[in-house]
């Protein structure tokens, strides 16, 4: 019985160090993804995205935001109805939808949350942005974006600036440009 019970304690020690040491690992080839992103591959604009988005769904959009993941960058669209919030995700080098997830609000809420129509016409160009953010973080290259309605009267871009792991996260009103917050984390 000793015996056995050592080679549970055993199994359960070294499935533990495996998932350790494998989160680790993950985690440590992630900033370095994200620094290694192909922006290069990205063939589909964010107005692109929002039309082929619109081609097949009559819902409100609140947020897009592209983001690199391990199969290349990826739009992701927020969007809403009176009972429904959606996350939509589209391919920015083919343009197809990948995926859709969608999420009834919970109607045990007292409150109901609150939803803003994003107006992207009124905003200034990702690319815009992205040189905005690069000349405030003084280096790196932006790889993430999110452009989002933040309330009536205020939308904004968050670009987020890869330099070497080091990351800065600068906010801007996207209808003008001016920096709202910068953020710098140093991992």
């Amino acid at each position: 019985m000793k015996h056995f019970k050592k080679k549970i304690v055993g199994g359960i020690a070294a499935a533990a160090v495996f998932v350790v040491g494998g989160s680790y690992a993950w985690a440590s080839t992630s900033d370095k993804e994200l620094d290694n992103s192909d922006t290069d591959k990205i063939e589909i604009t964010e107005k692109q995205a929002l039309d082929t988005f619109s081609d097949k769904y009559d819902k409100k959009v609140e947020s897009i935001e592209l983001e690199p993941t391990r199969d290349g960058y990826v739009y992701e669209v927020e969007s809403y109805d009176d009972e429904m919030e959606y996350n939509t995700d589209i391919d920015a080098a083919s343009g197809d939808i990948i995926g859709t997830k969608s999420d009834k609000d919970d109607e045990d809420d007292d409150e109901k949350e609150t939803h803003y129509e994003l107006k992207p016409k009124d905003a200034i160009s990702q690319k815009e942005a992205s040189k905005i953010a690069e000349n405030k973080a003084d280096s790196g290259k932006a790889r993430e974006w999110k452009l989002e309605r933040v309330s009536d009267d205020t939308q904004t871009w968050e670009v987020n600036v890869l330099e070497k792991g080091n990351e800065t996260e600068v906010t801007m009103d996207a209808d003008n440009g001016k920096i709202i917050e910068v953020e710098q984390d140093d991992d």
